[in-house]
């Protein structure tokens, strides 16, 4: 897992629905507005293995369209909803969701498997302005709730003047752990990371929106491919879903997410979630 995000091609697939092998990802990228600063190396460091179901609203997806699949990541955000990002969902027609896994590659007895054909993208989601970039994936009925599979807690509408700078927050996915790698990690990583302001992260990328929030990249860790869609959490809450970043997930680089806050209205009208 490391910083995000580059939308790289997704290769097309014979037959009815391509092996997990086939799978690519598909991730945003941001252009930095001064010259690339390249450390020594582009692994970033800093991501750890999650203690097995210690983040039980951690899901992977693998969503499918006409001609190709992709790996993201998402939240368990009721019995009935996986939040995720527009990005994850657009073009998707349907979606294979495992809940309660650590290790993704195996068949753990704590997961869940089933497959989802209702896959929404925000409306106003753009993908050349990185704006919007939230979606939600119905399950086709309630999961049932275990030691390994959660809900997590959003925001309430009280929270919606914080901005959590100074917070320290958790990434956590199966993406890559080396922006030059293509295997997903067997295992779930995270990896805590301070919030920063919207100014510092323009500093890297250039203009942002409100709707958009960042984490410091100076520990060199982050997001990275196959982690977008997933989870930003901080304080017991779910406050960003993982939208952008560099290409090739270069340490040193800002992480950026979709603000929660700005989009509880929409969650709210989208889902079964009742915001407080």
């Amino acid at each position: 897992m490391k910083t995000t995000i580059l939308i790289l091609a997704i290769v097309a697939f014979a037959a009815a629905v391509p092996k997990p092998g086939q799978l690519h990802y598909r991730n945003l990228f941001k252009h930095p507005v001064k010259e690339i600063q390249v450390k020594p190396s582009p692994r970033i460091i800093g991501g750890q293995e999650a203690e097995p179901h210690s983040i039980p609203y951690q899901v992977l997806l693998e969503v499918y369209s006409a001609d190709g699949g992709w790996y993201c990541g998402g939240s368990l955000i009721s019995e009935n909803y996986i939040l995720t990002a527009a990005h994850c969902n657009v073009d998707g027609t349907e979606a294979h969701i495992t809940l309660g896994a650590h290790k993704q590659t195996e068949a753990e007895d704590t997961q869940v498997k089933v497959v989802s054909t209702e896959l929404t993208v925000h409306e106003d989601y753009d993908d050349e302005l990185i704006i919007n970039d939230i979606g939600v994936i119905k399950l086709p009925e309630p999961v049932v709730l275990t030691d390994a599979i959660q809900v997590v807690a959003l925001p309430t509408k009280a929270d919606a003047s914080n901005d959590y700078v100074g917070t320290t927050a958790r990434i956590s996915g199966w993406g890559l752990t080396d922006g030059l790698g293509d295997t997903l990690s067997e295992v779930l990583n995270y990896v805590d990371v301070d919030v920063i302001t919207n100014e510092d992260c323009e500093e890297a990328f250039g203009d942002l929106p409100e709707t958009n929030i960042c984490t410091s990249g100076d520990q060199d860790t982050g997001s990275c491919n196959g982690d977008s869609g997933g989870p930003l959490v901080a304080e017991d809450k779910q406050i960003g879903v993982v939208s952008f970043g560099i290409m090739f997930c270069l340490p040193g680089y800002p992480s950026g997410f979709t603000r929660l806050t700005s989009f509880l209205d929409w969650i709210e009208a989208n889902t079964d979630v009742q915001i407080q």
